[in-house]
């Protein structure tokens, strides 16, 4: 038995750049950090040879093929892996809440796997986050950008570069704990009650980028994650609020459906009880909406919205297997 442990995360700033129909042709840079909100995954060996999957409803079948959970078939074909039970539990809803779980769970499980085989980890993270991204994307045929995974397979604060030779650099941001614990104190993480699915936002987001017409969006999405890892790199926390705010304001320009009515009345309500800048969590339509404010705005900022509030602190560590027995 295998169980992995692996991390959600926020991007502050970047989001969009990170889809290979951008960065293939300009570069993409994203500014994020893991949370200590997780998907575990267990493998075990399964007695009668067949196949059990457990997530949100059970699945019992013989062969990979036949299981309707897209990232557990492929990875299960990809790993050539039989005979196994999968089962995920997850701190957060799955499917849609903005935090990049169905990537965390793709890592997860992909870490899981090559353990399952193996009986080793030693590789580097980027190998869990490009096998996972190539199971997602490519095999799965989900529109995803590649930052999720990578945030998944490495925590911590990070600054990623998504490269036109399609490589990734990593560089964490080793900011003084004391002004990290301050930036992290100020950031308010509210729940909108409802998950959405991604891929069709996605897809808009990609076609716009692929033909160009949203670049001008794309490259100031960009350099705003630049300059947040400037500031941050040498602990300088003062703009985030308004970095942030100037970041969903452009990426609300990459594709219908990324706002709504309902995001925008939230937004509005938290500027005027105080936050100086936020942003909604992942692709559009829902999820989590954070902010950033001065502590002494936080109670009136909660109270104007009436959104179930979520603790979290950054989570310094990636995905990593918590349990092992190879009885």
């Amino acid at each position: 038995m295998i169980i992995t442990r692996t991390p959600l995360r926020i991007s502050l700033c970047g989001g969009g750049t990170d889809l290979p129909e951008f960065y293939l042709r300009h570069g993409g840079a994203v500014v994020s950090f893991a949370i200590d909100k997780f998907i575990y995954v267990m493998v075990n060996k399964k007695f009668d040879g067949g196949i059990r999957v457990s997530y949100s409803i059970t699945e019992n079948v013989d062969e990979p093929d036949q299981l309707k959970h897209d990232i557990v078939r492929n990875a299960l074909k990809e790993f050539e892996a039989t005979g196994i039970e999968v089962v995920s539990v997850a701190d957060i809803p799955g499917g849609g809440s903005g935090l990049g779980s169905s990537s965390s769970f793709a890592v997860g499980l992909t870490l899981a796997l090559t353990r399952y085989n193996e009986l080793s980890t030693n590789r580097h993270p980027s190998t869990f986050a490009e096998t996972a991204y190539h199971i997602e994307r490519e095999l799965c045929g989900h529109p995803v950008g590649k930052q999720d995974h990578y945030a998944a397979a490495y925590g911590g604060l990070r600054f990623i570069e998504f490269n036109q030779d399609d490589t990734v650099s990593v560089q964490p941001i080793r900011m003084k704990e004391v002004v990290r614990n301050v930036m992290e104190s100020k950031m308010l993480l509210f729940w909108l009650g409802k998950t959405r699915h991604a891929d069709g936002i996605l897809k808009k987001q990609a076609n716009a980028l692929d033909n160009g017409s949203t670049d001008y969006y794309a490259q100031k999405i960009k350099a705003g994650a630049i300059y947040l890892f400037a500031d941050l790199d040498r602990n300088c926390i003062d703009r985030i609020g308004y970095n942030l705010d100037h970041n969903w304001q452009l990426k609300k320009e990459l594709a219908n459906g990324i706002t709504n009515k309902v995001i925008d009345k939230h937004y509005s309500k938290a500027i005027e009880a105080g936050a100086i800048g936020g942003k909604l969590c992942g692709a559009g339509g829902s999820g989590f909406l954070l902010f950033y404010a001065e502590h002494k705005y936080h109670l009136d900022i909660e109270k104007a919205l009436g959104l179930r509030r979520v603790p979290f602190q950054i989570c310094d560590e990636g995905s990593q297997v918590i349990y092992e027995d190879n009885r």
